[in-house]
């Protein structure tokens, strides 16, 4: 993920040097921003939406909704080796945690983009709300088996992890499916604060393509019970990149040689 965040930002800084091309006839001030945005995070993935408002010619008020997914540092996939075609599981999880947040904050333009094929650089900071949504995870658990012409047939419960009874691999058939427990669904309630830079290279007007990357940290106010076999964390902190996608306002345009013929 490291590498992956590194190699993003040396690439788009590499356009901004290099892609300044011939200087755009046609001067454009743009308005309010509607936006979707991919999430590639350190600790899972994640889906955005944001609203920004124009307050001047550099900065914008951001208001951003998110929804995450969050995995814990030590999660690894794993299959039992006595079965074949099973549904890999995580040995010891509890909980599956979604995330949904509500942020307010600003972003700011530190580098204006001269050209259609350049690049505009802005950095963002927002703070609010996150919602934590702990859904349980169920096991497909071997209670017995049989065998009866041959064949062997199993006899599965759906449980919970519990180290008291399920102390290794082999003891898990598959996992559950992921509906199970739904019902069983806990929030809660932690802030979170939000860092990042934006790089924008759309080639029209009124359409924003952009790379984004940053930091993103939830804070909760007890430890969240993703994992019974590791240490589970109050704090969360995140790297992620992001693909941002959707469309502004303009305010005005008006090409220098009108500008020009007016003075």
């Amino acid at each position: 993920m490291y590498r992956l965040l590194t190699t993003l930002l040396g690439i788009v800084f590499s356009v901004s040097v290099f892609s300044q091309g011939e200087l755009d006839e046609v001067r454009v001030v743009t308005g309010n921003e509607n936006s979707y945005a991919f999430l590639l995070n350190s600790d899972g993935w994640g889906l955005n939406y944001r609203h920004g408002k124009r307050l001047d010619g550099f900065r914008k008020r951001l208001l951003d909704f998110d929804f995450a997914y969050i995995k814990h540092a030590k999660e690894i996939k794993t299959q039992n080796p006595y079965y074949e075609n099973q549904k890999r599981f995580v040995f010891g999880k509890l909980n599956s945690m979604f995330a949904v947040r509500t942020d307010i904050g600003i972003q700011k333009e530190i580098y204006s983009k001269f050209d259609k094929g350049g690049v505009a650089i802005k950095y963002f900071y927002g703070i609010g709300l996150t919602l934590g949504i702990l859904k349980p995870v169920y096991y497909q658990i071997v209670d017995s088996s049989i065998v009866s012409n041959n064949e062997r047939y199993l006899y599965l419960s759906e449980k919970k992890f519990d180290e008291a009874s399920i102390h290794q691999v082999s003891d898990i058939y598959s996992r559950a499916s992921f509906f199970k427990g739904l019902d069983e669904t806990k929030f809660k309630p932690g802030i979170n604060v939000k860092l990042g830079l934006s790089f924008v290279y759309s080639n029209i007007y009124d359409a924003l393509n952009a790379i984004e990357a940053g930091l993103i940290i939830d804070a909760f106010k007890t430890e969240i019970p993703i994992m019974a076999t590791e240490k589970n964390n109050q704090i969360f902190v995140s790297l992620f990149v992001s693909y941002r996608f959707g469309r502004v306002g303009i305010r005005n345009k008006r090409s220098k040689k009108a500008k020009a013929d007016g003075a």
